[in-house]
Parts: C-alpha cells; sequence; structure tokens
C-alpha cells in the first residue's frame, strides 16, 4: 500500500472513531442531563435551590488532560478519584505534556513515579504533544 494511502485510512479510522466516541458521550451526556433536570425538580419541590457539580465528568466520560506537566493531575483524577468518578475507569483518561518524556523528567524530578504509576493503573500518557496541533500530535503518537 502507498504511503499517502497508510495516512487516509488512518484518518478514516480516527474520524470513524471519534464519530462513535461522540455518539456515546452524546448519550450518557443526555442520560445526564436528564438526570440533573429531575434532581433540579425535586429540589424545587423542595425549595432549596439547585447545586452545580462540583466535577463535570461521569464515569463513562474520556478525558484528554492536556499539558499536565508533572501529571499530578491525572495522578489526583486516577488514583484517588473525587466523589462521582470513584468508577472511572483509567482507562478512559489520556494525559498529554507538551514537553518530551526526558525534558518532563529533568523539569519535574517527581513525573518520572507519577507516571510509573499512572501507566500502571492503565493511564494513557503521551509525551511532546503540541495542543494546538492536536491532530497531528495524535496521528504521530497511533502511527
Amino acid at each position: 500500500m502507498a504511503k499517502g494511502g497508510k495516512k487516509t485510512s488512518l484518518k478514516a479510522a480516527l474520524a470513524s472513531h471519534q464519530t462513535r466516541l461522540k455518539k456515546k458521550q452524546e448519550v450518557a451526556h443526555a442520560a445526564q442531563h436528564a438526570d440533573r433536570q429531575k434532581a433540579t425538580a425535586q429540589t424545587k419541590a423542595k425549595g432549596k435551590a439547585p447545586m452545580r457539580p462540583t466535577v463535570p465528568f461521569v464515569p463513562t466520560d474520556n478525558i484528554l488532560l492536556i499539558g499536565e506537566g508533572n501529571f499530578s493531575f491525572a495522578h489526583a483524577l486516577a488514583v484517588f478519584p473525587p466523589e462521582g468518578l470513584e468508577f472511572l475507569p483509567p482507562s478512559n483518561i489520556t494525559a498529554t505534556a507538551y514537553d518530551t518524556e526526558e525534558e518532563c523528567y529533568s523539569k519535574y524530578p517527581e513525573a518520572r513515579e507519577i507516571v510509573t504509576a499512572l501507566r500502571e493503573k492503565g493511564v494513557e500518557v503521551l509525551f511532546h504533544v503540541d495542543a494546538t496541533k492536536l491532530e497531528k500530535s495524535v496521528i504521530s503518537h497511533t502511527v
């Protein structure tokens, strides 16, 4: 297969995957929205103002963390999840850093241990990801 054919099939596979994920997320968000409306209606019936959720994620979401630096936020999310996200699979988290792996470890000595723990949990950790060029970064990491 020609080199251009591989890029085209990768783009097509990526687009297809993103479409499936988007539909899955829409269903989950619709269910979450319905739950929120129900809770709001119950709260209004009691005469109290509705509370906003502290964490804007549900356990079925895929979470992309950009510009993690030393990956401490990803670590907190995966190892010590906040209330409501106890059942979030670590494999649903992708944590990225702009730095290369070597740059990250030299800037943040604690990062090596954190990244090891994240990978052991099943979190996808990617280095050298430019958030302004995510499509290029994602393709270079999947090839």
